[in-house]
């Protein structure tokens, strides 16, 4: 799979907003890496995290802005929004993703997690659907 296919199927999977939709993508022993909760490895910790993050925003939206690969690396960038705690929620985020033989080996994710935190501060509605994504990964 060239990068270009691997970056449509990876924008296609948060379109569908289904967490299953990304465990194709990643090798059996995937590293997830994050700056708002515990790294994860394997497939099924890399689905629990993408679920609790889909449960805590169900709107959830990446909007690709762009991307860019080499030395076996694949950048993407753009904005995640949606709907936090009865309001609009947005960040920009850059993915830094490691293939191997065109499956996720490694997804680093860099953006501000002062954004959420101040968003949750700001939104008591937001508390308890955040401790439960919290308690739920236990």
């Amino acid at each position: 799979m060239s990068d270009a296919e691997f970056v449509e199927r990876f924008t296609e999977a948060w379109r569908r907003m289904d967490p299953d939709a990304f465990t194709p993508l990643f090798r059996p022993d995937v590293r997830l890496v994050h700056p708002l909760d515990r790294n994860t490895r394997g497939v099924e910790e890399a689905r629990a995290f993408m679920a609790r993050t889909m449960t805590l925003v169900p709107d959830l939206r990446y909007d690709v802005q762009g991307w860019a690969s080499g030395s076996g690396q694949v950048l993407i960038w753009g904005r995640l929004h949606g709907t936090l705690g009865g309001g609009p929620v947005e960040w920009p985020l850059v993915d830094r993703i490691v293939l191997e033989d065109g499956l996720v080996a490694e997804r680093t994710a860099y953006f501000d997690p002062l954004v959420i935190i101040g968003t949750l501060v700001r939104r008591p509605r937001a508390w308890l659907p955040y401790l439960r994504t919290r308690l739920g990964r236990r």
